[in-house]
């Protein structure tokens, strides 16, 4: 039995269909694992998804717009793009560390800060992709705020979480929502999700996060700093604004780990043997 096969197995037990759902959707980031999980549908691999939902920061990488752009072009159903009420993300923390919005305790983004030595709460993803996808879904189905789903109301909702990812996994807080995870009932990791696009002769998706994420390691830093010049000036533009710090912290913020400006910031490259910080990422879906 292959390495997939034997993960697939284990992964069934773990990632169930929701019968006859009320809707099945995708929650789409426009990365590796979440296009990968939006074409299987499209070519049939997997079951047809009703519809998929990206939920905007206002904060994604140019070639994350680029490849959504191109996702919609490949499927048969629509994709809702959606976002937070109010400000982009990079622009709410901006507000709160200049004291113009009064949000004690609280940046939305984990930024790393001096003083404790650590990081901040994480809010970023809960507020900006996860409730969004609610209130497209209590939208579509009619409900208020708040409002309970009637019974028998079931969605089915994909995540591209795969197997070198599997601590990611997260039941959804709302009742009416089975999350699912198909990239573990296929025993497929990242690289799977590459290889299965090559196989298949279709163009590799970007790696999906906000161009200020604190979580991005040296080698993406580097890359973007080279490749993406204009991303990169937003990067900075964001980290010389939150310096001053947030209310309920000592001390400044930065996005860079090493807690320097990113404008001055060292990358050391790919073999700095930095953790994977995705992995605690607090809702399990940014990144995909």
């Amino acid at each position: 039995m292959s390495r997939m096969e034997t993960r697939a197995r284990m992964g069934k037990t773990i990632s169930k269909a929701v019968d006859n759902p009320t809707y099945r959707i995708l929650s789409l980031g426009a990365g590796v694992q979440s296009t990968a999980l939006a074409l299987m549908s499209a070519r049939g691999e997997l079951p047809m998804l009703d519809f998929a939902v990206f939920a905007d920061t206002g904060g994604e990488p140019k070639k994350v717009y680029e490849h959504l752009d191109w996702i919609e072009s490949q499927v048969p159903f629509p994709i809702i793009r959606a976002s937070r009420a109010g400000d982009a993300l990079g622009e709410a923390a901006l507000k709160i560390a200049s004291g113009e919005v009064d949000r004690a305790g609280s940046s939305m983004i984990p930024w790393h800060v001096a003083e404790p030595n650590g990081m901040m709460p994480r809010q970023c993803s809960k507020e900006y992709k996860t409730r969004v996808v609610q209130q497209v879904l209590r939208d579509k189905l009619g409900l208020a705020k708040g409002e309970r789903a009637p019974a028998g109301i079931k969605v089915e909702q994909w995540i591209g979480i795969s197997w070198d990812e599997m601590q990611r996994m997260k039941e959804s807080e709302l009742a009416f929502i089975q999350n699912r995870w198909p990239l573990m009932e296929l025993g497929m990791d990242r690289a799977d999700c590459h290889q299965w696009s090559d196989d298949r002769q279709i163009r590799r998706a970007p790696k999906s996060s906000c161009v200020y994420c604190p979580f991005r390691d040296d080698a993406a830093w580097e890359d973007m700093r080279v490749n993406e010049p204009q991303d990169f000036a937003e990067a900075i533009r964001i980290d010389d604004g939150i310096r001053p710090g947030f209310p309920g912290m000592t001390g400044q913020a930065y996005v860079h780990r090493s807690r320097v400006p990113l404008r001055d910031a060292v990358f050391v490259g790919r073999d700095d043997g930095q953790e994977n910080m995705f992995a605690d990422e607090c809702e399990g879906i940014c990144g995909i």
